[in-house]
């Protein structure tokens, strides 16, 4: 009857336990902040300032997500936190907020140029350790602060704030004005010995102000662009680095070349000067493009031979001329390619001697030319790069089935 008794108080004792365990322990829609995007500032005193973009959802996505299980949200919250380290800014905003942060469905990861300029290789790492930071969010370099940047992502076409930066950085597909980068690409990067690391170059737009200062549509980088919208955020160009520091930034056509070498580029539309006459511009949509690089080293210097095929369609013209001749057609190919050469080999010296970045990767295809590994750590590509010359070449071809047909 005693040990009755006792085993009887030891099934109660053990149930309570895994009643208190069970509700402790599962973190349910209901008190969890679900984060949207991240920023990395630097406070005036030097100090680490996080800003959490937090999902806030209304009354219908409240009713709905109890069954589906949904974190996305018509509307957001920015809260910031003076800090140390990124952890320790998290357990601050838990003891403020009514809900524990979670990042798990965490679009977009911001940097201001100012914290980037000194180095975010320590907060890469944290990130990367993080078991709840996915590695397909996007890595982006803000020309501003990134607490400002969060604040005024308001989407235009979007009701989803989550599903905004998506399709901000998507925008690759069709113009090829950035690339879409996530935390992978950017680690993946910056870990090798072949290549540097690139993100996506955001700004706010603020209506037009800087609309006109370019000669070239394709010349902006984020936050020069001419629209006259309210202020917003946009992502053009890149951010380009050196180690884990920014030393640059690459606008709208560098960036249509880096996907062109890095054989990314899917679609884009060029405007080249017409070869008949100097005012006119002829657009071109480049359909597919193909790079086929080969490398060596010349007395220690490294020699490198990009060779681009490109096929595109006309999409606007001028009426003053028969595009249909295929001596005027054979005229624009030329003219293209040259056009083409040239703004490719500004964005190859660009990342050689200004930059001293190989963002495309080179060193994939120089280091065949070592017999060991350590030879090629001790010839040091990424210090090297800066010594290379380059032999690029470029042929597009207007393809006649693409051609506009006479009325």
């Amino acid at each position: 009857m005693k040990a009755r008794k006792i085993i009887s108080a030891l099934l109660i004792v053990v149930l309570l336990c895994l009643t208190s365990f069970g509700v402790n322990s599962i973190h349910t829609i209901d008190n969890l902040a679900y984060v949207i995007s991240v920023g990395f500032d630097i406070t005036e005193r030097g100090k680490l300032e996080l800003s959490f973009q937090i999902s806030v959802p209304s009354e219908e996505s409240n009713s709905s997500s109890s069954s589906s299980g949904s974190s996305q949200s018509s509307s957001s919250i920015v809260t910031s936190v003076e800090c140390n380290t990124f952890e320790s800014g998290i357990n601050l905003v838990n003891s403020y907020l009514s809900k524990k942060v979670n990042l798990s469905h965490c679009r977009a990861v911001i940097f201001s140029e100012e914290i980037s300029a000194k180095g975010i290789g320590e907060y890469l790492y944290t990130l990367i350790n993080n078991v709840e930071v996915r590695p397909t969010c996007n890595i982006i370099v803000s020309k501003c602060n990134a607490k400002y940047f969060l604040e005024n992502s308001k989407p235009l076409l979007e009701q989803l704030s989550s599903k905004y930066y998506d399709i901000s950085s998507s925008s690759e597909k069709s113009t090829g004005y950035t690339s879409n980068i996530t935390l992978q690409d950017f680690y993946s990067n910056f870990s090798d010995t072949f290549s540097e690391s690139y993100a996506i170059l955001g700004g706010i737009n603020t209506g037009g102000s800087e609309s006109g200062s370019n000669d070239s549509d394709d010349s902006y980088v984020a936050s020069e662009t001419p629209i006259n919208e309210d202020t917003n955020i946009e992502t053009l160009g890149l951010a380009a680095f050196k180690g884990d520091k920014l030393v640059g930034e690459l606008n709208g056509i560098e960036s249509v070349a880096h996907l062109t070498l890095t054989n990314k580029l899917r679609n884009a539309t060029i405007t080249v000067p017409s070869p008949f006459e100097s005012t006119n511009y002829i657009d071109l949509f480049i359909v597919r493009s193909k790079c086929n690089t080969s490398a060596s080293i010349l007395n220690g210097t490294p020699f490198i031979k990009p060779k681009v095929k490109i096929e595109a369609r006309i999409t606007s013209m001028s009426d003053d001329y028969q595009y249909l001749d295929e001596q005027n057609i054979d005229l624009i190919e030329n003219y293209a390619s040259l056009y083409i050469k040239s703004y490719m080999n500004d964005y190859l010296y660009k990342t050689s001697k200004t930059l001293k970045a190989d963002t495309v990767g080179f060193g994939k295809y120089v280091v065949s030319n070592f017999a060991t590994y350590d030879d090629w750590n001790k010839y040091n590509w990424l210090d090297n790069y800066k010594n290379s010359f380059f032999n690029l070449d470029v042929d597009v071809n207007i393809k006649s089935r693409y051609l506009l047909i006479d009325t």
